[in-house]
């Protein structure tokens, strides 16, 4: 005997709401855990491009990052060793601006992206792969300048293509939901020694003592700082750097000795020629 005879009209209707809901409650899990496993912190790529943009107005700003988060999503989805993301400045000299994040599996990614075509091409040329995603990208946003942002924000125009230091020996390496940046000038002579310093000493210590908290350092590749030097400091979310750093000036009692004791170890101050800027930029989502 089929169900629909054995149960009267009220059942049926009863019966009939909880397969419904069963079904929604089953694909708002499946969706949950696809939006889950978009939340998380993607792999740290071996080359990181970095690009500040710089709103005319604040009162664009929902419209840029409707347009932004578009383009990111379209960037992630069709090319592959390529993950594009959006962040902004909450704490530093940068808060409440910008900046684009290209981050690049390897260098040669970069590479087959946006191949240098001459002895006089210092940035690269994007291939007929890339272009035909920015064609898609400009159809769906109606950006123009597709590969930035739009004409009514102002990117600083400039850039730079950042290579990790000593990046093989990293383990696990990710980008968090929020990073420090700071970029640095080297004293003249010192090149040298300050990335011995950085991947032999610096990053080895760091890693081992705060987790949610690692140090990458940076040595410009292409662009306006090219052959200039930067730290990133990276941290799982907005609540972890809070938890370490409560405040822009401030650091968290209960770990304040070892970590204290641990940046006399890893301090990279005597190499610098001026003291460096920071801004912590946290995720856009």
């Amino acid at each position: 005997m089929s169900i629909k005879k054995m149960l009267n009209n009220r059942d049926l209707l009863i019966f009939s709401i909880m397969v419904i809901a069963l079904t929604v409650i089953s694909y708002s899990q499946s969706d949950s855990g696809t939006q889950s496993s978009h939340s998380k912190n993607p792999a740290l790529g071996e080359l990181i491009a970095y690009r500040k943009i710089t709103l005319l107005s604040h009162s664009k700003e929902s419209e840029y990052l409707q347009q932004t988060m578009t383009s990111n999503r379209m960037w992630n989805k069709n090319l592959s060793g390529l993950h594009s993301a959006t962040f902004k400045g909450d704490r530093g000299e940068r808060a409440g601006q910008f900046c684009s994040i290209w981050m690049f599996e390897s260098v040669e990614k970069r590479d087959g992206y946006f191949p240098l075509t001459n002895k006089d091409d210092e940035h690269g040329t994007g291939v007929e792969e890339f272009s035909n995603v920015a064609t898609m990208i400009n159809n769906t946003t109606g950006n123009i300048n597709y590969t930035y942002v739009p004409k009514e924000y102002q990117e600083t125009g400039v850039y730079t293509d950042y290579v990790v230091l000593g990046f093989d020996q990293l383990k696990n390496p990710t980008l968090g939901g929020l990073f420090a940046l700071r970029e640095y000038d080297i004293k003249p002579g010192m090149e040298a020694e300050f990335e011995e310093f950085c991947v032999n000493t610096s990053v080895p210590a760091f890693q081992k003592n705060f987790p949610g908290m690692e140090l990458y350092y940076l040595k410009g590749d292409r662009g306006a700082r090219k052959g200039e030097y930067a730290e990133i400091l990276s941290f799982e979310s907005v609540e972890k750097r809070d938890y370490y750093f409560p405040t822009h000036d401030s650091t968290n009692a209960e770990i304040a000795d070892e970590f204290w004791k641990m940046f006399e170890t890893t301090n990279v101050n005597k190499f610098l020629a001026e003291p460096a800027s920071y801004t912590d930029y946290f995720k856009v989502n």
